[in-house]
């Protein structure tokens, strides 16, 4: 074979005449034989078959992964940052969270003993312990937390070496996101009245920079005025039933804040969030901003900062 012959180049006929080769599996545009068409299509036929086979075996897993779940010979684990989360039923939390659910998920939870975001020694290390998700009481490991999107919407007015309050803090996600913005050199207090929740934050979420207090606004009392530069607050009245409680629970608020320094308040029923902005209004807020609502469970936010006094400016 001559190398014209090897690439596809030119040949001779049989009548002598020189011509030209084409290219070897390139631009030919014979048709099909029949043998070659019966072998596609049994190529087509084969590849469906495993499809179905692999759709039935998968099918089948799912099934019986779901049943033994109902029966309890297997319990969903979930593990985040080293921490293990083990159910204590087999109800999904969505069913348990329904109208028609029990409305709480227990679940078993061990801490890692040794890690090196863990290393504050302000609480009692414990290894393990239950809790129970409830729509009061959310964990942002294994659900949505509305106070982490919010925290997302107003990150840029919480800077590095700032103090920070957070009152109403659940069970600690934002507390930690909050640490972070303002890094060691910084400090958070985060309060909440729930027993329960704190108990875990304390566990899960452990900084040198990152307090977890149990209680409302009576553990202020103890605080200077502009003690801290931002405060984050999730149902500022819940514990005020008339006009004279709330207009002196947002008046402890604005206390504690600096001048210069950012009010975030949110709420869990966006519709009376103007009970919350009418007051940071007429206490002077400037800018006072709406936040887009929680896009899930559609709590209701907004922001606003604390003058500086005229002497300061």
């Amino acid at each position: 074979m001559s190398a014209g012959d090897e690439f596809g180049g030119h040949a001779e006929s049989g009548t002598g005449e020189e011509v030209e080769a084409k290219p070897i599996g390139v631009g030919s545009s014979r048709p099909m034989s029949w043998g070659e068409r019966v072998e596609q299509r049994e190529q087509r036929k084969r590849a469906g078959k495993h499809q179905f086979v692999f759709k039935v075996i998968s099918n089948g897993l799912s099934r019986v992964n779901r049943f033994s779940r109902s029966i309890g010979m297997t319990r969903r684990k979930i593990e985040a940052d080293g921490v293990v989360y083990r159910e204590r039923n087999n109800t999904s939390l969505r069913r348990a969270l329904a109208a028609t659910g029990s409305r709480v998920k227990e679940y078993d939870v061990r801490f890692p003993t040794r890690r090196g975001a863990m290393r504050s020694t302000q609480y009692p290390m414990r290894e393990s312990m239950r809790i129970r998700y409830t729509h009061k009481r959310m964990f942002a490991d294994l659900g949505h937390d509305p106070r982490l999107y919010f925290l997302d919407l107003v990150k840029e007015q919480i800077k590095p070496g700032d103090r920070v309050l957070e009152l109403g803090c659940g069970t600690g996600g934002a507390s930690e996101r909050l640490a972070g913005l303002v890094g060691p050199s910084g400090g958070v207090v985060a309060i909440h009245r729930d027993g329960e929740s704190i108990r875990f934050a304390r566990q899960r979420y452990r900084h040198n920079h990152l307090a977890f207090e149990l209680g409302w606004l009576e553990t202020l009392d103890g605080e200077l005025d502009g003690a801290f530069d931002g405060a984050v607050v999730v149902d500022l009245f819940r514990d005020a039933p008339d006009e004279p409680s709330r207009s002196r629970a947002i008046a402890a608020i604005w206390r504690l804040v600096r001048g210069g320094g950012v009010i975030v308040l949110i709420t869990t029923d966006r519709n009376r969030l103007h009970e919350n902005t009418d007051r940071l209004k007429a206490l002077g807020a400037e800018p006072l901003v709406e936040l887009e609502s929680d896009p899930v469970l559609l709590w209701g936010g907004a922001y606003g900062v604390r003058a500086m006094p005229e002497s300061s400016q």
